[in-house]
């Protein structure tokens, strides 16, 4: 996936996670989620980041 970090580091935890292991959800606000995704911390919850995943025209 172009863009996306390989993991991703979770202050809450103080550990790494790779972007396989991190849970994504839906964004907050307007942004359009075939577009953007936020990875979350499988552990506590907490979102690690919110990135761009569609491909640019």
């Amino acid at each position: 996936m172009p863009g996306v970090p390989d993991a991703f580091r979770c202050d809450t935890c103080e550990q790494d996670v790779s972007r396989e292991a991190a849970t994504r959800r839906g964004t907050f606000g307007d942004l359009d989620p075939e577009k953007w995704q936020s990875f979350c911390c499988p552990d506590c919850g907490r979102r690690l980041r919110t990135v761009f995943v569609a491909l640019e025209d």
